[in-house]
């Protein structure tokens, strides 16, 4: 249900910029959809797994979309993680010996143009913000005669 929902914003937020994008519309909109459900699909599972794998628990998606962008917070009350120090591991080895479990990240950091996150303490909870700009709508150049 929670990539439906994605899914259905990304149409939205699409559908804001009328019928003229450069370079090429459907592809930049397929592309567009793909990247935001893939990132939101895989942060998404590494709450399920990840944050709940002792406790059971909920996660809270807010999307926020701009004429230019679309933004995915999702906030879980699990166990955290140190975003900084696994990528750091892992981004200096090649990409056929990361490990599994450390793929979602990779997918994340390559479909959006911009990755936080919060770790969440006292109550707080643990914060992933993603972002993907969206082409703004084209404008016919003018010509000086």
């Amino acid at each position: 249900m929670v990539l439906r929902v994605v899914a259905s914003v990304c149409r939205l937020v699409r559908s804001s910029h009328g019928s003229k994008q450069e370079p090429n519309p459907k592809k930049h909109a397929e592309d567009f959809d793909d990247k935001v459900v893939s990132a939101v699909g895989e942060a998404f599972n590494n709450i399920a797994v990840h944050a709940y794998e002792r406790v059971s628990g909920h996660a809270e998606l807010e999307l926020e979309f701009e004429p230019d962008r679309l933004t995915v917070h999702l906030r879980d009350t699990g166990d955290g993680f140190n975003l900084a120090a696994d990528l750091a591991a892992e981004l200096g080895n090649k990409l056929e010996a990361l490990r599994e479990s450390h793929m979602g990240l990779e997918i994340i950091f390559a479909c959006m143009d911009e990755v936080t996150y919060a770790r969440g303490d006292a109550g707080a909870p643990n914060v992933l913000t993603m972002t993907k700009r969206y082409l703004p709508s084209f404008v016919e150049p003018t010509r000086d005669d």
